[in-house]
Parts: structure tokens; C-alpha cells; sequence
């Protein structure tokens, strides 16, 4: 499952998509092995205890443990695979569900500090839980099972950056630089001044020279 590219705007990138690390499938496997388990201990007693026929026990004990380990395994399988972490130019997604979808976001303008934890085995598989700090009242979000969340922790500061940067740039061409007036103007400035009095008629002349000599 990919995330499908006509949730993006117009502007917006994909930067990744990371389904949630192997770690997350270990209670599954865990529950697939113990139920097989007993499973095969049930069957063994089912025939120790059952005088006769043995084959409706059987099957509604296989029935039984087939319905445990769709609801405990096979479920934590299935959320797994259609678990999707996205990181976008503008934002970050996470988005889960196979028929009904649940999806959350956070744009990368709201996002003030990003860390990750790991313990001394996940560090050894390059596995981790993300925690970013969002401004607002949003609060923290805790996402699980990341893969290298170093590097998507790098990532997400850069593509903040970038973002910001954008953000940015229509106010900065916005704001225009002082210009000078033009020449024809600093010469009627200078005509005013010599109405007022402020400049006599030889001081005029001379600036006005000055002005002309340079265009």
C-alpha cells in the first residue's frame, strides 16, 4: 500500500512512505508460534481424554484457536501492512485502516522539536518511536516502530527548513528596497527648496549641474 498521489496538493512533494518496522510484527509471531503450540498440545490431549471419535473436538478446538489467532495475529499482521508514516514537503501523515482509514497530520510549520527514543536492542535492528512537539493544542504524537528514526528525525528538520524558507520568500520579495528618487525629481526637490529660500539661485544652478552630469 502506497499513498495514494492525489491526496498531495498541487505544490506538494513526496519525500518518503515507511510502513512500521519488522519489530512491530514480533507479538504476532509470538501469538502464531504459542497458539500453534497449543494447537498441537490440545489435539494430543483431545486424543488422550476422547473415548471414540475424535473428530468434531478436534475441529471445534481448531475452530477455537483458527478464530485466536486471526484476532491476535493475523489482525497485528494486517494493521501492520496497511500502516503507512509519510513525510511530505508540507507535512507529516499517518495513515492506517484497510477499508475504514484513519489518518493524521501535522504540518511541518506547527512541528517545534522532534526526538526519538530507542533502546539498546531496537538501536541493534535500526528501530525507534518518534516524538514530535507540535505548537498549538495538538500536544505531542508518539509514532511507533520507525524505521532508522535517526535519519527520518534528519529528515523531518530539513524538510522543515525548506519549508520555512518558502514561507518566507513571498514577504521577503514583498518587501522592496529604498530607492533613490530620480534625478527629475531630486531636481524639482531641489527648484522647492529654492522657492522657500532655503537655496539661492547660484547653489541651485550648481546642483542642478551635478545632477545632469550624471545622467
Amino acid at each position: 500500500m502506497s499513498y495514494p498521489k492525489d491526496l498531495l496538493a498541487e505544490h506538494e512533494k513526496l519525500v518518503f512512505e515507511l510502513r512500521p518496522h519488522w519489530v512491530a510484527l514480533i507479538p504476532a509471531a509470538l501469538w502464531t508460534f504459542g497458539l500453534l503450540v497449543a494447537l498441537l498440545l490440545g489435539y494430543r490431549a483431545i486424543g488422550a481424554i476422547v473415548d471414540g471419535n475424535e473428530t468434531l473436538p478436534k475441529a471445534i478446538f481448531g475452530a477455537l484457536m483458527t478464530g485466536l489467532w486471526l484476532v491476535l495475529a493475523v489482525a497485528r499482521y494486517l494493521k501492520w501492512r496497511f500502516t503507512l508514516f509519510v513525510l511530505t514537503s508540507d507535512r507529516i501523515i499517518t495513515r492506517s485502516g484497510i477499508i475504514a482509514k484513519h489518518s493524521k497530520e501535522i504540518s511541518l510549520e506547527r512541528i517545534s522539536d522532534v526526538t526519538f527514543t530507542q533502546s539498546v536492542i531496537e538501536r541493534l535492528i535500526g528501530a525507534g518511536d518518534l516524538l514530535l512537539d507540535s505548537s498549538g493544542d495538538l500536544g505531542p504524537a508518539r509514532i511507533t516502530a520507525v524505521r532508522k528514526p535517526e535519519e527520518v528525525q534528519l529528515l523531518i528538520y530539513k524538510e522543515s527548513e525548506k519549508n520555512e524558507n518558502r514561507m518566507r520568500a513571498p514577504q521577503m520579495h514583498s518587501i522592496q528596497p529604498n530607492q533613490e528618487p530620480s534625478i527629475p525629481e531630486q531636481i524639482e526637490a531641489l527648484a522647492r527648496l529654492k522657492d522657500q529660500g532655503t537655496l539661492s539661485d547660484e547653489e541651485f544652478e550648481t546642483k542642478k549641474r551635478e545632477l545632469l552630469g550624471r545622467m
